[in-house]
């Protein structure tokens, strides 16, 4: 009995435990607030992705998705008070990522909420670029050579009559790792 009650315990406590992973998430963050302008597209602009280490679990590379839109404050020693970085949450764009049966991930960039943020001169356009291109460095640090290719379908949801030829950016691309 003693033992049946240990083998019950003990695989309860399994069937509780998680796999927690460190791992690196590239995010578009903004500059606002510094001296500094990077280059993107031959356009100089106060933005640029930055790769930040994150412990993450659950569904994976869904998962992955989510961590590119988490809040960011960047850390500094000196004279910079800057609350939030990361533009995606800064524009309040919503990203969400879903694996269907057929191995394809979609992502969502949904603007529905979205609005430009004061202080912050960056046209929507940039901004999904470079969140597009974060989260398709992350998917490709994170995706291993031995997995086959994984088909990216990017979408963006929620345009206005204004701000329709956002959906252009509608398309996606294939990660091999």
């Amino acid at each position: 009995m003693r033992t049946v009650l240990t083998l019950l315990l003990a695989s309860a406590s399994l069937a509780s435990a998680t796999t927690l992973e460190v791992l690196r998430v590239f995010q578009p963050l903004s500059l606002h607030g510094t001296d500094v302008d990077h280059e993107f597209k031959g356009e100089a602009i106060q933005a640029r992705i930055f790769a930040r280490p994150m412990v993450l679990s659950g569904a994976m590379p869904e998962n992955l998705v989510l961590a590119v839109a988490t809040p960011h404050q960047m850390p500094a020693t000196f004279n910079y008070d800057v609350n939030e970085c990361n533009l995606l949450t800064l524009f309040q764009i919503e990203l969400s990522g879903i694996m269907s049966n057929s191995g394809e991930l979609k992502v969502v960039f949904n603007l529905t909420k979205m609005h430009a943020p004061e202080g912050i001169e960056l046209p929507i356009r940039t901004v999904l670029g470079l969140s597009i291109q974060a989260l398709k460095e992350t998917l490709e640090d994170y995706h291993h050579p031995e997995n086959k290719p994984l088909k990216v379908k990017i979408l963006i949801e929620g345009t206005t009559h204004k701000n329709q030829s956002l959906r252009d950016l509608n398309g996606g691309f294939i990660v091999k790792g």
